[in-house]
């Protein structure tokens, strides 16, 4: 993540001193239980119906408690039949927020902390998840 930031002599161009090192998009896929995260995969490349699905049937629902109510956006990936089909054969319910609602879902909040962070000690995305595997 590039500084929003930068100061110097008024009419002169800021020059940062940090090299980010980009290395492409990284996306984190993650659960939230009671305010804390209880699996967060990361993702390098894009996320589609493929990725959500397989990362739905092999981390979600192993990880959620019995009888969890899931909460997904309205993100079109999330749509697809066996998706739902995964969540609710392992006894969960599926449910869907209101459209445009980023408010009403509390993992938003955890992301927006976790770049906080990631701004505040110039970490990449493996290294801020590395710390909570820990």
């Amino acid at each position: 993540m590039p500084r929003t930031h930068g100061y110097s002599l008024k009419g002169e161009r800021c020059y940062g001193e940090h090299d980010w090192h980009s290395r492409g998009r990284v996306n984190v896929l993650g659960a939230l239980h009671q305010q804390e995260l209880l699996t967060v995969t990361l993702i390098e490349g894009t996320i589609n119906t493929d990725v959500f699905y397989s990362w739905v049937s092999q981390e979600l629902v192993q990880s959620i408690p019995a009888k969890s109510v899931v909460v997904l956006d309205n993100a079109t990936f999330h749509k697809r039949e066996t998706i739902r089909t995964a969540i609710e054969e392992r006894g969960h319910v599926l449910e869907f927020l209101p459209s445009y609602s980023p408010d009403l879902n509390p993992i938003e909040h955890k992301w927006s902390q976790a770049k906080a962070r990631r701004r505040r000690y110039r970490c990449s995305v493996t290294e801020l998840f590395a710390q909570w595997r820990t």
